[in-house]
C-alpha cells in the first residue's frame, strides 16, 4: 500500500512539469486546427483555467476586405493588445463557409508560420517562437499576406484566436481571444 501512496505522491509531484512542457513544447505554433471556430478547440485546451474571450474586442485581424476580388493579394495584420500580457501566439484559418480552404495564406517574416492539416487540407498560419514576443508595451502583431481563391467562394471565413499569455511559462492564468471575420465575393459587373 505505501507504494501505491509514493507512486501518486510522484505523479503529483512531476504534473507541474508536465504541463509546464507542453506551454514550452508549442512555443513555435500550436498544431493546426484550434481557431475555436467550425467545431475545433481553442488554445484553451492546453491553457486550462484560461478565459475564453469570445469576439474579444482586443483581437483585431486588419486588411480583411468587406469584399474580395478573386486571385488577389491582401495584407493581413493579426493584432492583440491585452492587460498584463507578456508573451502571446495566434492561429488564423481562412475557410469557406462549408469549412474548406479559401485562398493561401503565406508569412510576411519570421514571427509566424503557415503549415496544412494533412486530414482536411485547411492552412493555419501562427506564431513562431520568435513571434512570441511582444512589438511594444502590451501588444502583439504578426503580418501575413492571404491571397483570395481565384476560383470565388460566396464568402470567406477568417477564424483568429490569439493566447495573450502571462509569460510565466505553464498552462495558467492566460487569456484566450476569439475573433471571427466573413468578406463576401465582390460582385462582378
Amino acid at each position: 500500500m505505501k507504494w501505491i501512496v509514493a507512486a501518486a505522491g510522484l505523479l503529483l509531484a512531476a504534473a507541474p512539469l508536465v504541463l509546464a512542457s507542453e506551454s514550452v513544447r508549442y512555443a513555435d505554433g500550436p498544431p493546426p486546427g484550434f481557431t475555436g471556430d467550425f467545431g475545433e478547440p481553442t488554445c484553451g485546451t492546453c491553457h486550462m483555467d484560461a478565459d475564453v474571450v469570445p469576439d474579444a474586442p482586443e483581437l483585431a485581424v486588419h486588411g480583411v476586405p468587406a469584399h474580395y476580388e478573386p486571385g488577389k493579394t491582401y495584407r493581413l495584420v493579426v493584432s492583440a493588445t491585452s492587460e498584463g500580457i507578456a508573451a502571446a501566439g495566434f492561429q488564423l484559418a481562412s475557410r469557406t463557409a462549408r469549412d474548406r480552404q479559401a485562398g493561401t495564406l503565406r508569412a510576411t517574416d519570421g514571427r509566424a508560420r503557415v503549415t496544412t492539416d494533412s486530414a482536411t487540407g485547411v492552412e493555419f498560419a501562427s506564431h513562431t517562437a520568435q513571434g512570441t514576443a511582444l512589438v511594444g508595451g502590451d501588444s502583439a502583431r504578426w503580418a501575413l499576406e492571404w491571397t483570395a481563391p481565384s476560383t470565388p467562394a460566396d464568402s470567406v471565413v477568417f477564424s483568429a484566436v490569439v493566447n495573450a499569455a502571462n509569460g510565466d511559462d505553464s498552462n495558467f492564468g492566460d487569456r484566450i481571444l476569439t475573433r471571427r471575420y466573413v468578406t463576401i465575393r465582390r460582385a462582378t459587373p
